[in-house]
């Protein structure tokens, strides 16, 4: 099919992009429609609220949305590469304006749904190999916070391939929607985040990411619920940093799955929080630590561990020395120390080297409290380090006897508190 070329002049109300290798557009309140060569001409003549439909076939583009509209694509058979290469550039996520971003959104209530987004363009050469792609882009989607604050941006059913450093990206304190999105080999850097809140609230809800350095993250949060993700084989499963130190309310991690974590891999993990998030139902196997808080910017905040099933690593390196269910420490890594609370109730922590571990460094204070949780088949079911205050009555241990009191039963050790001890299994 050749490439259709002209130009019907008409009021712009919705958009129709079908593409077989190189794009071709129509789209007006017209039967016959108005052709297009690009997504980005779709985009440029559209009215506020248009809907821009993307046919299936290979789009070279880097897409600037600056309007209110709806990109929405065939399914996978929908697919958009840069055009241009630059993912290892400097200067932040955009580079000042050079990074290559497949989808760059600055305009609220952007929709996009629909397609693949594919950051190794065969026809480009950028010699930066990342998990085995030869990757052109640096960011999927991402806002453009250089220009300001963009609210409304939902990308929904979009799968993200071979990305430099953010796969889907709310990075201008904006407000956001990121549902049952596929995000895949987002690992250029230790900066590399699978899919990221900046400073803004919002959902991510439903998600699958694979590969990834860090998975899913938020910082800076002004109330951000991650829910029902799915994360494997990265580095960090799913955390936040910072929640509630510009406002906003705490930040809800509930009902995720994280697994087959890289080699001394984070589950699920909380870092210096201004409010207590809760961390509730998620279930964390193979990773090194399950579960962590580290410091608090408030004295007091920590978040609730609760109804969480964490199990550690498996058949050979069962119950390594170096894993932890749930690691919970003052140490604000590199920035410093502070206070570190933590309620943990009805958990389910097995097969770690520790299973809760406490521990504080110089300027911070560990408190932890701990009841109903099932604290069993470790090599030491709890350890509280000098100096902290661990609160553990009424856990399981294993046997009814209690901790330290035969190979059946975990121990409790250090300043942990154990008595009384359930007698049967929660």
């Amino acid at each position: 099919m050749g490439r259709i070329r002209g130009l019907v002049v008409c009021v712009v109300v919705v958009g129709c992009l079908i593409g077989a290798g190189s794009a071709w557009a129509a789209k007006t309140v017209c039967s016959s429609g108005c052709a297009y060569t690009s997504i980005q001409s779709a985009v440029n003549a559209a009215s506020p609220g248009a809907t821009i439909t993307i046919g299936p076939g290979s789009y070279f583009e880097n897409v600037v949305v600056d309007r209110s509209v709806t990109l929405l694509g065939s399914g996978l058979t929908t697919v958009v590469y840069p055009a241009t290469s630059n993912p290892a550039c400097a200067g932040g996520s955009l580079c000042g304006g050079s990074a290559s971003n497949i989808i760059l959104v600055q305009a609220d209530n952007v929709r996009i749904s629909g397609m693949r987004l594919e950051g190794d363009n065969p026809s480009l050469t950028s010699g930066v190999v990342v998990g085995g792609a030869d990757v052109d882009a640096r960011n999927g989607i991402i806002t453009n916070h250089e220009l300001g604050t963009f609210n409304g941006l939902t990308v929904s059913k979009v799968k993200v391939t071979d990305v430099y450093l953010r796969g889907i990206y709310a990075s201008s304190g904006g407000s956001f929607d990121f549902n049952h999105d596929t995000v895949e080999n987002v690992q250029g850097s230790e900066a590399s985040i699978g899919i990221f809140n900046f400073g803004g609230s919002g959902v991510i809800a439903s998600n699958k990411v694979t590969n990834a350095n860090d998975a899913i993250s938020a910082n800076w949060s002004t109330g951000t619920q991650f829910a029902s993700n799915v994360v494997a084989k990265s580095a960090s499963g799913i955390h936040t940093d910072n929640n509630g130190g510009d406002g906003g309310s705490a930040d809800v991690i509930k009902g995720n799955r994280v697994k087959e974590c890289r080699t001394d891999g984070y589950g699920v993990w909380v870092f210096v929080p201004y409010v207590s998030a809760t961390v509730e139902g998620n279930t964390v196997k193979g990773c090194a630590v399950a579960l962590a808080v580290f410091g608090s910017a408030v004295s007091g905040q920590g978040p609730t561990f609760a109804g969480n099933k964490v199990t550690g690593l498996e058949a050979s390196t069962t119950n390594p020395d170096g894993t932890y269910g749930a690691y919970l420490t003052t140490d604000e890594l590199g920035f410093g120390s502070g206070d570190a609370t933590a309620t943990l109730t009805g958990n389910s922590i097995v097969h770690f080297g520790t299973g809760v571990l406490a521990t504080q460094t110089a300027g911070g204070q560990a408190t932890v409290t701990a009841s109903n949780n099932i604290i069993h088949a470790n090599s030491v079911g709890a350890n509280g380090e000098a100096g902290t205050a661990v609160d553990a009555q009424n856990n399981w241990w294993g046997c009814a006897e209690g901790p330290n009191v035969g190979a059946r039963c975990d121990t409790a050790v250090g300043t942990v508190s154990y008595t009384p001890w359930l007698t049967a299994k929660p």
